[in-house]
């Protein structure tokens, strides 16, 4: 039996002793095929990619796959959920570096970052009253969906003295289970925001808010959760930060607020169609920051889902509950 690694990372000596000494029975396989259907799935019982094999016929051993994605909205429709495949994502794993990402770019929104880093190309000094910054402080932060992004950035923004309201499926359940590999980091209880809403709800919260954060994973629920509608009731001069996976915030309904209102400001880096195409509208959006799907890179990324990858290999060795198993019901 195999456990096998698809992915471009590298695969450390170190890492192989791990896996080798929680599993000895399994034999590691490393390979970096972009199309899963062309691997040779025979004695595998455990995949870790990022791409999932449709042909599952050629699979008969496999019992678990770990997804390299904390999303796994790219597996609608796979044959996978009619098996009894488990299935895992990388869910905790971006927490504290997307939440970093949420964090600077919504100071760099209120100090006026994008105008005042034209000044050295200029050569020439500029109005300082009219590039003034805002406090944030005091002001009201709603995050819509409290995992474990959600939870580390409401621990950053009320840091800064925000008020943190979140929105989730689910509000009565505060406490987070999922994997966590930073200590210290996150919410795990549930203590921070102020109040708690649920997706029937939005149209309570949203005109509360200073800046709205959106989190959420993509699912048949939360596609198009946001559209003209939704953003007609924010505050004038709110913001909005979006590094969910592209579609849940409409983008024609976005680039409208922004350009007409209320919206001051946004911030996106997931796009429905990646690599977004040179002539998308959201190019000649002058109040919008893009950036091309970053939040979530970072320099350690493989050694910290590793972390995880090593604790779901002793649970799965002891027939224990997996983290972050993907429910088959609500798509994450």
């Amino acid at each position: 039996m195999k456990i096998l690694f698809n992915m471009v990372f590298e695969f450390t000596a170190d890492q192989r002793a791990a896996v080798q000494a929680l599993a000895p029975e399994l034999e590691i396989v490393i390979s970096a095929e972009p199309d899963p259907d062309k691997l040779d799935g025979t004695d595998v019982a455990v995949l870790v990619t990022e791409p999932v094999p449709r042909n599952l016929e050629k699979w008969p051993q496999l019992r678990w796959v770990q997804l390299l994605s904390a999303g796994s909205n790219h597996l609608k429709d796979h044959p996978i959920w009619q098996t009894n495949i488990a299935v895992t994502n990388g869910s905790g794993t971006h927490g504290v570096p997307i939440a970093q990402y949420i964090t600077v770019t919504w100071l760099m929104m209120m100090h006026r970052m994008t105008e005042l880093l034209k000044f050295k190309d200029t050569h020439k000094w500029p109005n300082r009253a009219a590039l003034a910054n805002d406090v944030v402080r005091d002001l009201t932060v709603g995050i819509i969906g409290y995992g474990a992004i959600g939870r580390e950035s409401a621990r950053q923004l009320s840091s800064l003295g925000m008020n943190v309201l979140c929105l989730k499926r689910y509000p009565a359940d505060r406490v987070h289970r999922g994997f966590n590999p930073w200590p210290g980091s996150g919410d795990p209880e549930g203590t921070i925001p102020k109040h708690w809403f649920s997706h029937d709800q939005l149209a309570d919260m949203l005109p509360l808010c200073d800046l709205v954060v959106v989190t959420v994973p993509s699912t048949k629920d939360t596609d198009g959760m946001i559209g003209p509608a939704e953003l007609a009731l924010m505050k004038p001069g709110s913001r909005m930060i979006v590094i969910s996976r592209g579609g849940i915030v409409q983008e024609a309904a976005l680039a409208d607020a922004l350009r007409k209102g209320p919206l001051a400001e946004a911030v996106v880096d997931c796009f429905v169609k990646e690599p977004i195409p040179p002539d998308h509208f959201f190019f000649d959006v002058p109040n919008l920051i893009m950036t091309p799907h970053m939040s979530g890179v970072f320099s350690a990324y493989w050694p910290v889902l590793f972390k995880l990858v090593e604790q779901n290999l002793g649970h799965f060795k002891n027939d224990r509950a997996l983290l972050n198993t993907v429910s088959r019901q609500n798509g994450y």
